[in-house]
């Protein structure tokens, strides 16, 4: 079936590798990027994304779990794949014949990984994961005399092998005074930690700890790697970082008129009654709604851009469609075009302006862009790929 245009997203490989190269300038010399494609690339399509990442030179493509990393695979990228997230060790076997990394984060972890490649006679290579203070996963970086003595346990596990260490920063997108610090002492926390290892003879190769924030806020941070991982989608991590660095969002999300109706005041519109014309008004219906990944929350507060106009979305936004007022709009017709996100003419509403609205992070808003909704590959403005979940 040929592509519907219903409801859809554009994504700019251009802008991918502006945003590529916008980091990339920031960084010391030598400090590779570690491209993060988990979660589909962020709602991006994992597989266009993260060969587009690997031409542009990325080290790494980091993933969450070994699903995500199989993909992956199958499609033939040929760039080193790290697993941030718990793969069961019964799997470990599979993971090491992929040449897969593995995150771990436990000296018990290491030793079921260990156990369960015995009979295989493989090798797996793995990043350690430290907690500095983001209190999640991984072996006690401070106040823990025993991690170092544990890591030193597991670096003599005979089908491990320690390539990479990392930690991850919580606060590292604020320009508050405490947060800052917090950051430094995470830092230093890390560098500390490095230092004890390596008096018990464990220097991995691959240290990272930056991720979008500290890679844009804190390059001299860099060590081998950075994790850029919303930055590279063109959202900033945190509105107070507006202006710290030039991104362009790669995705532009759009739909379609179809229907137009005219309506007098003291109508009203959707489910609950929510939202009642207060003049004749003209109400589009946009055929796409929360199962597309428009949140209901958004109701009667988000707005879209119809031929380099906003307007306002009224009523409940319903599982397939939802209704917007269009009156102030001219001529608008069956089939036109209206921007959910993205740019029409000189207007332009952004994934942080919908996430604000939605009391939420940019981060959600791509990732919640459901599989109904066809991805459309640009480059130079012309399609170049396509990936459609739904066939």
């Amino acid at each position: 079936m040929e592509f519907l245009k219903r409801t859809w997203t554009e994504i700019s490989l251009d802008n991918l590798g502006y945003n590529y190269r916008q980091i990339r300038s920031g960084l010391p010399e030598g400090t590779g990027i570690v491209g993060v494609v988990k979660a589909d690339a962020y709602g991006h399509g994992a597989v266009q994304i993260g060969r587009q990442l690997a031409a542009l030179g990325a080290s790494f493509l980091a993933v969450s779990n070994l699903e995500e990393a199989e993909q992956l695979h199958k499609a033939g990228i040929a760039a080193p794949i790290l697993l941030l997230g718990y793969t069961p060790p019964e799997f470990a076997a599979f993971s090491a014949d992929r040449d897969f990394r593995q995150e771990v984060n436990s000296l018990d972890y290491a030793r079921a990984l260990d156990a369960a490649l015995r009979e295989s006679g493989k090798r797996l290579k793995i990043h350690l994961k430290v907690d500095t203070g983001m209190s999640r996963l991984g072996f006690f970086a401070y106040d823990r005399a025993e991690s170092a003595e544990e890591i030193a346990e597991l670096s003599k596990l005979e089908h491990l092998e320690i390539e990479g260490i990392f930690q991850h920063f919580c606060v590292a997108d604020s320009h508050e005074e405490d947060c800052r610090a917090f950051t430094e002492l995470q830092y230093g926390r890390f560098c500390a930690f490095l230092e004890e290892l390596a008096g018990r003879g464990v220097s991995p190769r691959l240290r990272h700890c930056c991720n979008s924030a500290a890679a844009i806020l804190h390059p001299e941070y860099g060590m081998e790697m950075v994790r850029p991982g919303i930055a590279m989608y063109g959202c900033a991590p945190d509105p107070g970082m507006k202006g710290d660095v030039e991104l362009r969002p790669l995705l532009s999300w759009r739909t379609t008129v179809v229907q137009v109706r005219d309506f007098a005041p003291g109508i009203a519109v959707s489910y609950g009654r929510t939202w009642k014309t207060e003049r004749p008004s003209k109400i589009a219906v946009l055929p796409v709604g929360y199962a597309d990944g428009l949140s209901r929350g958004l109701s009667n507060r988000v707005e879209f851009l119809l031929h380099g106009q906003r307007i306002r979305q009224v009523g409940r936004i319903c599982m397939d469609m939802c209704m917007a007022d269009v009156t102030d709009v001219a001529e608008v017709r069956v089939g036109d075009t209206v921007t959910i996100l993205g740019r029409d003419g000189e207007q332009e509403i952004r994934c942080e302006e919908m996430a604000e609205l939605a009391g939420t992070i940019p981060y959600e808003i791509t990732c919640c862009i459901s599989k109904r909704v066809p991805r459309i590959y640009t480059r130079h403005g012309r399609e170049v790929g396509r990936l459609q979940y739904i066939k």
